[in-house]
């Protein structure tokens, strides 16, 4: 009897009917901090929504990769006075943790307990109508005439169709884009993507002992320790910082380089790498820096913290002259002053950094991608160069954009008209109506 199913020889599915499960004006497919921002915003303007998400709560890299703190909400040049970036959303999410003890301000970045931030996004999106489905991945897009019509969703259930009059992909790597059709762009100018970090955190510190050791002499241990042999650290320039919870600290210290965040595969050796690593510095934390002699690791990030994989082509392109040149613009939905940070090969990071506390703008045809009408963009695979996107990625300016997609969206509606048709001028007075910072 012949095999039906050989190594190498493509497998072809059959045809089938898919139940549709829902039926919305607004799909935002993933629950990062630009989803749930976009979501939100979309739910205020009236507009039925619906927030997909793979894991079994929001947050995305601020949770599942338990990145501790909002980089981006604050200027944060050498020279500058911190001064608040960003209104509206971001910074009722800020408020929100603040009322509940899970955030404050710690000097230029806003430190979050991200168990706590689970809870209050759950609380948020509840108070604003928008729903929720967990545990489910977009499997395709439903593209008819140029335009995306919904998505299908995979999960334990099965398959199933759900329509949508807008869809926002935030889920971080375009997948939503790609699936459509989207034009996009992966790494710079050789392919290469930034390098993930394994976040971990660990408890029993000595907070007030620990932060007193000056940052240069841990990279000038991690330097020492590694030209030895004692270690083999692919980073010198990481660093930890304190958490809401006493006696905690959050451990940004890893890289893992040639990791494709897109590549299962690539993933999985990427995530056994991170976890080694964690082990690694864990140990050098505690025999080198004063505080962390009683400190044991308290938690690894479920997954790792993916900086880059797809960059979705829109109607504007952030460059690094936009970025490092401070550019304003016209149709601009959000600011934005976190340097061009990028976790290059090597084991340094290049920061390029705005002078003061000057900022650029993000217009709105960063979240437009191209040929794809309907669909808008929010978080780190809007429309931007590899060095743009080193700067614009992180979650102030993602949640901001997150509330600009989502106000879009429901304006766009309302109006009549598509995406790519509404007009930034009435986008930014509604923006700024609701409190966000332009």
């Amino acid at each position: 009897m012949p095999i039906p199913f050989r190594p190498g020889s493509p497998i072809v599915e059959p045809a089938r009917s898919l139940p549709v499960a829902r039926e919305v004006d607004v799909l935002v497919v993933g629950g990062g901090t630009s989803g749930c921002a976009a979501a939100v915003a979309a739910a205020r303007r009236g507009a039925n929504v619906l927030l997909v998400e793979r894991y079994g709560f929001l947050g995305g890299t601020a949770t599942a990769a338990m990145v501790g703190c909002f980089c981006g909400v604050y200027t944060c040049g050498p020279d500058s006075t911190h001064q608040l970036l960003v209104g509206g959303i971001p910074r009722e999410a800020m408020s929100r943790l603040e009322a509940v003890g899970g955030g404050y301000k710690y000097r230029h970045r806003f430190q979050v307990d991200h168990e706590i931030f689970k809870i209050v996004l759950d609380q948020w999106t509840a108070e604003t109508g928008v729903g929720i489905l967990f545990h489910a991945t977009v499997a395709e897009a439903l593209v008819a005439d140029g335009a995306i019509h919904g998505v299908v969703v995979e999960h334990k259930g099965g398959r199933e169709a759900i329509l949508a009059a807008r869809v926002i992909d935030a889920s971080g790597d375009g997948d939503v884009a790609a699936l459509a059709g989207a034009p996009f762009e992966i790494g710079d100018e050789h392919g290469d993507m930034q390098a993930p970090t394994q976040v971990f955190y660990m408890g029993h510190v000595d907070i007030e002992r620990a932060m007193a050791f000056p940052e240069k002499e841990i990279r000038r241990l991690l330097i020492e320790v590694t030209a030895s042999g004692e270690f083999d650290f692919p980073r010198v320039s990481g660093s930890f910082s304190p958490t809401p919870q006493p006696g905690k600290v959050h451990v940004n210290m890893s890289r893992v380089p040639d990791v494709n965040g897109i590549d299962p595969w690539s993933l999985t050796l990427g995530t056994l790498e991170g976890r080694r690593q964690v082990e690694g510095f864990a140990r050098f934390l505690v025999k080198y820096v004063p505080g962390f002699e009683s400190a044991r690791v308290d938690a690894i990030a479920p997954q790792l913290g993916v900086r880059e994989t797809r960059r979705v082509m829109g109607h504007h392109v952030l460059t690094r002259e936009d970025v490092l040149e401070a550019r304003k613009f016209d149709t601009a939905i959000c600011r934005s002053s976190w340097p061009i940070e990028d976790h290059a090969r090597g084991r340094e990071t290049i920061r390029l950094h705005l002078p003061g506390d000057d900022f650029y703008q993000v217009p709105y045809g960063c979240l437009v991608p191209h040929e794809i009408d309907n669909l808008l963009l929010a978080g780190r695979c809007v429309s931007a160069t590899h060095d743009g996107q080193a700067s614009v990625r992180v979650m102030g300016p993602g949640m901001a954009m997150g509330q600009a997609s989502g106000t879009a969206a429901a304006m766009s509606l309302r109006a009549g008209v598509s995406p790519r048709r509404l007009d930034p001028a009435a986008l930014r007075r509604e923006l700024v109506a609701a409190g966000a910072l332009i």
